[in-house]
This record gives C-alpha cells, sequence and structure tokens, in this order.
C-alpha cells in the first residue's frame, strides 16, 4: 500500500530537497573521484617492471572499472601502488555500497514512508482528495503542522497515516453522492488505537450541506463525550473574513453592506453579529447591514428568527438596489457573497453602483475561481483593473491560514466558540442588572478575560450535555423558531447540579472557602453547600442555566423536551425530576421571543 503523502510545514520540503540534492551530489563526486583517480593510478602502474597485464587505454579503463566491483586482477600481485590507484581501491567500494543503499531506499522506500508516518506523533490528517481537502491541509503546514493525507478514511489507511499519535484529523472526502461518508470517517478513527499517553484525538467533519451539518452538530452536542465538530468551509471562511476585518464591526455607527444571501452571506452577517456583541454588551449600537439585491427581505427575516444574536447586534435593512443604500450612509464594506463564483464575479464587475456606494473596499470571495485574484491589480502579471485599489479578492486558503485557532487546528473548536457565547450572555444579563463596563474581572471582552474565567466559560459549555439529560431534553435543528425559556422548576432542579459543578471544578483548581473572594489567594465565598447560599448567590447558578437556550441558539439550535407527557414527580420529592415539568414547557414560554439582555 502507497504511503499517506505528508505536507510538511512552510519551509520543510524545501529543505528536504536539498538534503536530498547534496547527498545525490556528493555520491556523484565521490565515484567520479574514484574512478578518475583508478584511471590516474593504473595509468602510472602499468608502466612498473612488473606489471604483467594489458597496458593499452581501453585496459587501464576496464581495470578501473573493476575497482567498484572488488576486483581489479592487475592489483592482485601487490607491490608499491601509486598513491593515487590505493586512494581508489578504497573510495571505489565506498561509492558501490552508497549505490547499492540507494537503490535499496528506493526500493522499499514507500515501506520505509509508512514505518515512519506510523510513528508520527502530534501531526495533523487530512482525509480526501477534494478541494476543501487541499485547501485545509495547505492552511495546516502554512501555520507549522505536519500533515498526512490519506486519500480513503478505512482503518487500514487511517492507521498508515500515524492516526494512532495524531493531533487533529480533517475528514474531507467528497459528498455528492454520500453525505455521510466523512461522519463515516470520524466514527472509524474514533475507535482507532491510540497512545494512551498523548491527548485525545480532534475529529472534524466536513459537511457540505449546512443544514445537515447543524443537525449532527446538534446530535452531538446532547452527547456526553465531546470532541467532534462538524462544519462547512463556507462558515468556516466566513469566520475568518469576519476577524479579519473585525475593525469594521467597532466604532460608533459601523455600516457594512452584504450582495448575495445564500450560504456564505448569512453565515458572514452572523459571524459579524458575534464580533459586534461585545460592542453592544459595552453599551454600544448594533451593526448595520444593508442586505442588498433580490431575496434581501427574506434572507433577512429568516435571520432574525434564527439567530437571536443577530437581532441583538446588527440592525438588518433588506433593500433592492444600491441607491437605496447611499441613503442609510456609505458602508465601510460591500462584500459580495453569492455561492456561485461566476454570479459573484459578474456583480462585483458589472455593478457600478456597487463600486461607489461606499469608500471602503469591495470584498470579492471567489471559492472555485480564486487564482483570478493575481489577475487584478498594477503588479507585474496583472492583466484586469482592481478599482483603483478598492478590490479585494479573497479566498478559502488566504484566510484559513490566517486563522487563529489554537494548536493544530484551522478553524475554533465549537465548545470554545460556545465559551464565548455564554461569556457575551453574562455580560449582556450583568449590564441589564445595572453593572458597569469593567467593573469587576468578568466585566471585559472575551480577549480580555483572564485564563480562569475562560476556563471556567469553557467548562460550563461542556456540562450543558448534562443538564440536557437531566432535563430530559435534547437538542434540535431551530428553524426558523425562536428559542424559548427554561420553565423556573426545572431552573432551580439544575442550578443545584451547576453549583456542584462550579464548586468541584473551583476545588480542584485549588479554591477555597473564604469570606471575601481573593483571586490571589485563591478564596471564594460561594463554595459553601447550596442550602448555605444567599438567594442572589444562589441567582448566579438560575442564570447559568437560563442561559442554555440563549448559547444554543446563538448556533442555530433550540432546547427540545423529548417527552411532552411525563407526569409530575411526587410533591414531597427532594429534587423534582424535571422531566415532571415538561408538561409546563409551552406555558413557560417555550417558542416566545427572548429580548435582549434578559438572561
Amino acid at each position: 500500500m502507497a504511503a499517506p503523502e505528508l505536507v510538511f510545514p512552510r519551509g520543510g520540503p524545501r529543505r528536504l530537497r536539498v538534503r536530498r540534492s547534496w547527498v545525490r551530489a556528493s555520491f556523484a563526486v565521490l565515484f567520479g573521484v574514484a574512478f578518475g583517480l583508478g584511471l590516474w593510478g593504473f595509468w602510472i602502474y602499468r608502466t612498473s617492471p612488473g606489471f604483467a597485464w594489458g597496458t593499452t587505454g581501453w585496459d587501464v579503463v576496464y581495470y578501473s572499472v573493476q575497482l567498484f566491483v572488488l576486483g581489479a586482477e592487475a592489483t592482485n600481485e601487490g607491490g608499491d601502488l601509486p598513491w593515487q590507484l590505493q586512494a581508489a581501491r578504497f573510495l571505489a567500494p565506498v561509492a558501490t555500497g552508497s549505490a547499492v543503499f540507494e537503490a535499496v531506499r528506493s526500493l522499499f522506500a514507500d515501506q520505509f514512508a509508512l514505518m515512519r508516518t506510523r510513528r508520527l506523533r502530534g501531526h495533523a490528517i487530512v482525509v480526501g482528495r477534494t478541494p476543501t481537502a487541499g485547501v485545509i491541509a495547505a492552511a495546516l503546514a502554512a501555520r507549522g503542522t505536519l500533515v498526512a493525507r490519506t486519500a480513503a478514511g478505512d482503518a487500514e489507511s487511517l492507521r498508515n497515516a500515524g492516526v494512532s499519535g495524531a493531533a487533529v484529523l480533517y475528514a474531507c472526502e467528497g459528498e455528492d453522492d454520500e453525505p455521510g461518508v466523512n461522519v463515516l470517517t470520524v466514527a472509524v478513527a474514533s475507535r482507532a488505537e491510540r497512545d494512551p499517553a498523548l491527548p485525545g484525538l480532534r475529529l472534524n467533519a466536513h459537511v457540505s450541506d449546512p443544514e445537515l451539518a447543524l443537525a449532527l452538530q446538534a446530535r452531538h452536542l446532547s452527547h456526553p463525550q465531546p470532541g467532534v465538530d462538524f462544519f462547512t468551509l463556507g462558515e468556516l471562511v466566513a469566520r475568518s473574513l469576519a476577524r479579519r476585518d473585525q475593525t469594521v464591526a467597532r466604532g460608533a455607527a459601523p455600516h457594512i453592506s452584504v450582495v448575495g444571501h445564500g450560504t456564505f452571506g448569512r453565515a458572514l452577517v452572523v459571524a459579524f453579529a458575534r464580533l459586534r456583541s461585545v460592542e453592544i454588551a459595552s453599551g454600544g449600537e448594533p451593526l448595520t447591514v444593508s442586505l442588498v439585491g433580490p431575496g434581501a427581505q427574506e434572507a433577512a427575516r429568516a435571520l432574525r428568527a434564527r439567530w437571536p444574536g443577530v437581532r441583538a447586534a446588527c440592525r438588518l435593512v433588506p433593500v433592492e438596489t444600491f441607491a437605496e443604500v447611499r441613503a442609510l450612509g456609505a458602508p465601510q464594506r460591500v462584500y459580495v457573497c453569492h455561492d456561485d463564483d461566476g454570479d459573484a464575479l459578474r456583480n462585483a464587475l458589472r455593478d457600478s453602483d456597487l463600486w461607489r456606494a461606499g469608500k471602503g473596499a469591495v470584498v470579492l470571495r471567489l471559492n472555485r475561481l480564486a487564482g483570478l485574484g493575481g489577475l487584478f491589480g498594477t503588479h507585474d502579471g496583472a492583466i484586469l483593473d482592481d478599482l483603483g485599489g478598492r478590490l479585494d479578492v479573497v479566498e478559502p486558503g488566504t484566510l484559513l491560514r490566517k486563522a487563529t485557532a489554537p494548536g493544530a487546528l484551522v478553524h475554533d473548536d465549537v465548545y470554545d466558540l460556545m465559551a464565548v457565547s455564554a461569556h457575551l450572555t453574562y455580560l449582556r444579563n450583568q449590564r441589564a442588572r445595572g453593572v458597569a463596563w469593567q467593573s469587576t474581572p468578568a466585566m471585559v471582552s472575551w480577549a480580555d478575560l483572564s485564563d480562569d474565567l475562560r476556563a471556567a466559560n469553557r467548562a460550563q459549555v461542556r456540562a450543558i450535555p448534562d443538564r440536557l439529560r437531566q432535563m430530559g431534553c435534547t437538542v434540535a435543528p431551530a428553524g426558523d423558531a425562536e428559542h424559548g425559556r427554561i420553565p423556573e422548576p426545572v431552573v432551580d432542579a439544575r442550578a443545584v447540579d451547576e453549583h456542584a459543578r462550579w464548586t468541584a471544578e473551583k476545588l480542584a483548581a485549588g479554591w477555597a472557602y473564604g469570606p471575601e473572594r481573593d483571586d490571589v489567594r485563591r478564596l471564594h465565598p460561594d463554595l459553601r453547600p447550596w442550602d448555605d447560599l444567599s438567594e442572589s448567590d444562589r441567582e448566579k447558578d438560575r442564570a447559568a442555566i437560563r442561559a442554555i437556550p440563549v448559547i444554543l441558539a446563538d448556533f442555530g439550535l433550540h432546547v427540545v423536551p423529548l417527552d411532552d407527557d411525563a407526569g409530575f414527580e411526587a410533591a414531597d420529592a427532594a429534587v423534582p425530576d424535571p422531566r415532571g415539568v415538561v408538561r409546563g414547557w409551552r406555558m413557560f414560554g417555550r417558542g416566545r421571543a427572548e429580548q435582549p439582555h434578559e438572561g
């Protein structure tokens, strides 16, 4: 079986090629020197009085060739040999041995490569030969990660790619006829034998259908064992593009325009909404997003319905033409986001009103035709005008190579993203209660949050599957429905569990009870049993439970009771089973819109 292709970090392949070139050049020089010295030495030695062999030029060449097979008969008589011939007698066998070694190495190259790849540690595996797989592999290599690429995701192929020691796997096989093929790959990888001393394998499955990806993510977020992410390339690119242009989501009155309202265009709006949420939490105004062209009204309605973060952080203004956009004020940037590259090119290059809508750049995202970006500009090789430097052609590979995800990843883990959402929900709740921005260590943006508080947010969202299971609920794609609220009896019951989880987490981190909070000495007044807490302290745990639907809604998901017919527990039960209040789920607000700043 052929060995997986290795994609080395930037500069790696070049150094490897140079090293092999020097080795081969050294073999050639060694062979030439040995043969030359042999010719020179035999030419002198043939004039010796005791030399009894042929003395023609061809004889000298023949004797010199024999040196390389350890059988130069003309030297068997011994005697005083010229130094040139003495040197050739030793250099020639070395050259022969080097040639034999190279031949054996070439003959068993695949086997040697397989042995090396199977023993790799900390590398990434990319499965598939699709364009998406190529983009992901190149981005990982550009970020300094060694990548093993394999065409198939069966157990043998993954073993040959070193799955036992890999840090991350991206399954990116074709999905035209088999939409679940990448899910099968991560299932096979999850059962592979691993070195117990290494961290768990991070599994990522590309799913080209956004709705299927969301449904799979919902099922995984309801599972108690995290570690798999189902993603679409368009969503990753949208997040990377928004992060690159995050300055346009800041300031007093930001305004962007989006043309093309398909999968990528909507994902970009959601990504900018998450960035603007920080400004909203600190008292800023919403980001104005003008959605331009046919279908803008429907896109605005769907975005508002599915994504509460968009409702809270964006003012969506659907318009038909860019003349109407100018009436709203010049946008900082115009994003051409058609899912089809041809439509995007036609729109960006043909619509002069689009060019003049604002003073900022016109950002054109290309996917399959990304190579056209190099044709625009004034540099050598450019053949197309770039609108005076205002046309900014971006492609997925470039954006993902600049991703800020930690370690051997090109995108943030879903739980890391949910942790950011949890923190933003906390900020909104605290602001609604009158807590001033930056008045406490937690009342700051995620970027300024301490490592301890970030870890606390991550632990909170990783406990969501447990809380859902205890409530007798699961997660499903939200569609166009509003997210609901958890009934208060359920909140009270699960707040006890949340406090127990938080207490265990703090104690494991070395914290202890203290009447006053002291972050330096790791003392906290809430490290007490639930019954000893004040109502205001209990409310913190209740807020974490109420936040679950809000956090999930930020990812297009909502909480669904598994059994609408469950009855109430007995009135004297110590801790009521939350399934007993599921009957009252709808009367407690399931399906109602939640206002911004409410927990």
